[in-house]
């Protein structure tokens, strides 16, 4: 059940998802040289990277190629954009712009956030003097704007050029808007009087330098200078970035004070940005030596500034900015400025300016990982529901090949012919449920064998060392009656509780290997522990059997019931908050790959070693060693025996979950790591195998309860949420929203609070993005696959309860002499006319009749309508809102149709019978390989023995 509220924290379908601060768009840069003649020269001068803004318009994506080399020119080549860009309604996607500096008067673009400057009307204010008089132009319009960076918001920065006419406006980051100002009314009063440095804000350690005090920066970044004081302006306060940037940028052979250390190791190697921010710290208690250290030039992700843009317009009435916002960084924003510098200087007889061709870096529309995630879902719920089934289906296979072999006899009679009955549909997917009962006899031959095989036990011996005792008629007895109904006999079908014989057959235990009738006797060397009852044989007790972990183990089903639902919820939703409110997710993320390794070792390993082990490629000494004890009757573990086999299956589940734990609290996003995503997936179809194997839905009561409960409790922590937190509780859980800032994971990787800060919650499928710059992920989260799953389950267990029941029928009217032929018979016959009859009709029987096919189609239409809203909205998506109504609606539809609501809803009676076949099944006298037996019975139809 814990797995299960586990698995409810991540019921949501969430959007793509981005991971790391990377650059999102290129500029390529051209030097424009008009002449006196009338000739013109472009030359291609250099591309940057830049990273584009969250609130402004978007750039046109470049194709493919560009993310390799320039898209409008380079290598010598003459640059041409129009050439080389895609072209829409005869004008080009990527078109070349003018880049020209912010005006002197406002140079930072931000008279209007501090409320000198309306550039929307530009008379009688501080903005008059950027338009033109005569024409009421800024001279900036189809233009783009290079700004420093610093002393109000990227958003008001942009939305001042918007006002303005440009096209776009670019961001430069420098080592003056690292600086600020505590009181700015102060500043102003003691301007120009000398370095005010109680009323400096400075830059702070780790975000906007590293001193190398930190040993968890990337690189080992980290290099600390002592300056001269005097040698910087710090006039107009706090700091003269136009006068002294230079003097700490660049190698020392460009005169930056702070690589003119003696003694020191590689300036350039200890500090990759080669700039120096100072960091507030005297050096000397005179104060004439200041402390710098290494900058950190990364690229900011620019957002919105919500209403902190300093003006008094509140943000609703604000108009939204749709020009492009770039940001570049300090090295590539010097170099715009230098070359825009340099042209404007250079003139004569010609005029030469600087231009500009954005465009966004290239990327997937759509990602094949979503369909990855969404085929592995599919799957995962598939065989999940399927393997719930399985021991319906191996009973029958038991039944059919004893029948076939003459170990079992059937008899056929009907109770009173007026009992009630309930009208039904007469269709291939009904079973006349009438009030008749099965007998099964074994043959005589059978029965001396098993009796010669348990001289001296009093009875015949099964190969778990259960106690047979055969009756004299050798019988048994099913009927539907469940008041009446008895083994006729039951004694020998080893001691069978009523309860036992009721209930889920999962809850028995596992059927033995029908693949002979040859009763095991005890390995000499092995200890076999007596059934506690054999004692009583006559007596009906429970099972009390010695398993071996090996062996199939008794699985202890858990059946919810409305209760538990409303329950469920409740739990869920406590533990969702609790996720949501404490940082458990190293803890989640521990006892997922410890739970993973106990799940791998049960659906994957175990069966795995022991098919090879039993193969003929194994040779026979390796198989009997694997097979044999390793250890057992441990203290608390008493009758619980360890073979080779279980210790090598347990050490490979265990040695790739801890390698996946490991991977996960060491890497900053594990994500990237291939055999961290597969893993995780690997482990989450095994959960949901184990869970849907574990926790059943016997009723569509319960299962309309559970799936409407938990549709409003998605809608609600997915959609609501938002409105009252701010963010969708149930997103930021799955995908692992911490707080962290992406930018200081990138700089201190291995620092202790980044190690795999940035992964989402391993409750989910996850396949990364392909071939993406950005690092994403697409996912789906447990919940989506196992809440809807009980249903699909119980559909499963249902039509393979109803073919078990209808195929013993047909077999005993069969040997009765009637004509009864499975309809999968029928189609095995119409298959001598044509293969094509024979796929169709598979595919019909597979997908198209009973429950299970039509839910798990249904399931995987809405999974893909949700995928295709995540797609278009770019919003997470409560999964469970599509897919709660296709397969609960079409479970209800067809038992309405089909006229078995009404059973389905209270617990169908089929399945109460198909669970004491499975009973019968499973005690079933074995014969020895060269025992006689009665031959197959010739009125057996073919197609009894087909699954």
């Amino acid at each position: 059940m814990r797995a299960l509220l586990l698995a409810a924290s991540t019921a949501a379908l969430t959007p793509p998802t981005a991971l790391a601060l990377t650059p999102t768009a290129f500029v390529d840069i051209h030097q424009i040289t008009s002449f006196t003649t009338g000739s013109i020269e472009r030359g291609f001068l250099f591309r940057i990277e830049a990273s584009e803004s969250t609130f402004a318009g978007r750039l046109p994506k470049g194709p493919k190629w560009s993310t390799h080399a320039a898209l409008t020119g380079g290598e010598g080549k003459e640059p041409d954009h129009l050439k080389h860009a895609t072209m829409k309604d005869g004008k080009s996607s990527h078109p070349s712009h003018r880049l020209m500096l912010s005006p002197d008067v406002d140079r930072y673009l931000c008279n209007e956030a501090k409320g000198t400057a309306d550039y929307t009307k530009p008379a009688g204010n501080a903005a008059a003097s950027v338009y033109d008089a005569a024409t009421g132009l800024s001279g900036y319009e189809g233009n783009y704007v290079l700004v420093p960076r610093g002393r109000c918001t990227f958003e008001a920065k942009a939305r001042s050029a918007q006002r303005m006419g440009a096209s776009g406006v670019i961001v430069r980051n420098t080592l003056g808007s690292r600086y600020g100002l505590v009181d700015e009314d102060a500043a102003l009063s003691n301007s120009g009087e000398g370095p005010d440095w109680v009323n400096t804000k400075w830059p702070v350690d780790q975000r906007d330098y590293e001193c190398g005090n930190h040993h968890t920066a990337a690189d080992r970044v980290g290099w600390r200078a002592e300056i001269e004081a005097a040698s910087l302006d710090f006039v107009p306060p706090p700091y003269d970035g136009k006068a002294s940037d230079a003097l700490l940028t660049g190698p020392a052979s460009d005169g930056n004070l702070c690589a003119k250390q003696p003694n020191l190791e590689n300036f350039q190697s200890r500090c990759p940005s080669m700039r120096c921010l100072l960091t507030g710290n005297n050096v000397t208690e005179d104060g004439t030596k200041l402390e710098a250290c290494c900058a950190w030039d990364m690229f900011v992700r620019m957002s919105t500034d919500g209403d902190d843009d300093g003006d008094a317009v509140p943000q609703d009435e604000e108009e939204d900015v749709t020009i492009p916002a770039l940001f570049v960084t300090m090295e590539h924003g010097d170099e715009l400025y230098d070359v825009v510098v340099d042209a404007a200087a250079q003139q004569g007889d010609s005029i030469r300016f600087v231009t500009v061709v954005p465009y966004g870096r290239w990327y997937p529309s759509a990602h094949y990982s979503g369909v990855i995630v969404w085929a592995l879902a599919l799957f995962a719920l598939w065989i999940s529901s399927y393997e719930s089934a399985k021991e319906y289906r191996t009973s029958w296979k038991k039944i059919s090949r004893a029948v076939s072999d003459g170990v079992l006899v059937f008899q056929r009679s009907a109770n009173s012919e007026n009992a009630p009955r309930r009208e039904r549909a007469v269709t291939e997917d009904t079973v006349d449920l009438a009030e008749e009962h099965v007998d099964f006899e074994l043959a005589p031959e059978v029965e001396m064998a098993n009796q010669n095989a348990a001289v001296g036990t009093g009875g015949n011996s099964d190969q778990n060392g259960d106690i047979i005792t055969s009756p004299d008629d050798g019988s048994f007895t099913i009927s539907d009656d469940a008041d009446v109904d008895d083994f006729v006999g039951n004694s020998s079908g080893s001691n069978i509780d009523a309860s036992d014989i009721d209930s889920p057959p999962s809850n028995r235990r596992a059927n033995r290997d029908a693949s002979s009738y040859a009763p095991v006797s005890p390995v000499p060397d092995e200890p076999q522990a007596p059934d506690a009852d054999s004692s009583a044989p006559t007596q009906r007790q429970p099972q009390q059997a010695t398993t071996q972990s090996g062996s199939a183990p008794v699985t202890q089903n858990l059946e919810i019931n409305a209760l538990h639902a409303v329950l469920f919820v409740i739990c869920a939703s406590f533990f969702l908050f609790v996720l949501f409110f404490f940082n458990l997710d190293k803890v989640i993320r521990v006892l997922y790959g410890l739970g993973g390794s106990v799940a791998m070792n049960q659906i994957m390993f175990y069966p795995l070693y022991d098919r090879i082990v039993s193969s003929k490629f194994v040779p026979a000494g390796v198989s009997v060693i694997l097979k044999s004890n390793a250890f057992g009757n441990l203290p608390g573990c008493r009758g619980e025996y360890f073979k080779w086999i279980d210790i090598l299956s347990a050490a490979t589940g265990y040695a790739l979950g801890i390698a996946w734990i490991i991977i996960g609290l060491t890497r900053v996003q594990p994500m990237t790591n291939t055999f961290y995503w597969i893993m995780q997936d690997v482990m989450g179809v095994c959960f949901c195998i184990l869970i849907l194997g574990l926790i059943h839905i016997n009723t569509i009561m319960v299962a309309s309860v559970l799936l409407c409960l938990v549709f409003i409790y998605d809608i609600f922590y997915v959609l609501i949420t938002p409105l009252i937190f701010g963010s969708s509780v149930m997103i930021d859980v799955a995908t692992g929203a911490n707080g962290m800032d992406p930018t200081f994971c990138e700089k201190y990787p291995l620092d202790k609070a980044c190690r795999g800060a940035l992964a989402p919650l391993p409750m989910l499928l996850a396949v990364p993005w392909f071939n993406d710059f950005r690092g994403g992920f697409s996912m789906l989260g447990f919940g989506d696959i196992i809440l809807p799953g009980l249903l699909i389950s119980f559909a499963a267990r249902y039509d393979s309860a109803t073919s078990l029941v209808r195929k013993c029928s047909q077999t005993s009217s069969a040997q009765s002499g009637e004509n009864a032929v499975d309809s999968v018979g029928q189609v095995n016959n119409d298959s001598s006319g044509g293969s094509y009859h024979y796929h169709l009709g598979w595919v019909q029987k597979v997908f198209f009749r009973g429950y299970f096919g039509p839910l798990v189609i249904a399931y995987g239409i809405a999974l893909m309508v949700a995928y295709v809203i995540v797609w278009t909205t770019k919003r997470g998506q409560p999964a469970l809102l599509y897919l709660v109504p296709a397969c609960l609606g079409t479970m209800l539809f067809l038992g309405w149709r089909r006229r078995e609501l009404s059973e389905l809803w209270s617990g169908p009676k089929v399945m109460k019978k198909a669970n004491k076949m499975v009973a019968v099944a499973g005690r079933i006298p074995e014969a020895r390989p060269g025992a006689p037996v009665g031959g197959a019975n010739a009125s057996l139809p073919e197609s009894a023995t087909v699954v």
